[in-house]
């Protein structure tokens, strides 16, 4: 039997990770041709005698484009807080009188977000320079996606039920991607 003390003093937090993309208009571009390659290969399923679809360099250049985009992404691994110091974030940024939003969540959104983002995210490590620039809300670097992405996840790592694997089951059906091309999306 495993001893529940050896257990409980070896937990840890839960983490997870966030991808950032500083080149999302190639992002862009490689959803522009993934449409353009579905109308290719409609056509070309529609009548098989055109010739020229395409259907090969549009999928080339799609590959390329997700080349350079994972070149261009950063991997921010971000942890849940201990309770002790979440309450504490909590408490210090508490919610704005007559906001929705800020009362729906319990603390000022505008404020308690990018610290929580900061004291969540532990690599890479970033200088103070390049946190004011990603944290600056009317800076440039993050579009509003990807910082909505950023925060949740850091929320949800500490207010998220965890839900504990109990069945195999679950893993074995994996739905259908979706992908038109052959060449897995951008992550961005």
């Amino acid at each position: 039997m495993t001893d529940p003390n050896a257990l409980l003093t070896s937990a840890r937090l839960p983490e997870d990770e966030v991808r950032i993309c500083t080149r999302l208009d190639l992002v862009t571009e490689w959803r522009r041709l993934a449409e353009e390659l579905a109308a290719a290969k409609v056509r070309t399923t529609v009548d098989p005698r055109i010739a020229g679809s395409g259907v090969t360099e549009l999928a080339e250049r799609m590959e390329a484009l997700r080349g350079q985009v994972e070149a261009a992404t950063v991997t921010m691994k971000v942890r849940g807080l201990p309770p002790k110091r979440w309450n504490e974030l909590v408490e210090a940024h508490p919610p704005r009188p007559g906001n929705d939003q800020d009362i729906r969540m319990d603390v000022n959104r505008a404020t308690f977000l990018p610290v929580l983002v900061r004291v969540s995210t532990y690599e890479p490590e970033l200088t103070e320079e390049t946190w004011a620039a990603l944290l600056d809300p009317d800076g440039e670097l993050l579009d509003v996606q990807q910082w909505r992405t950023w925060w949740r996840t850091c929320w949800n790592l500490n207010m998220k039920p965890i839900d504990l694997p109990f069945s195999l089951a679950g893993l074995l059906t994996t739905p259908d991607s979706g992908s038109e091309s052959g060449s897995p999306a951008p992550s961005a």
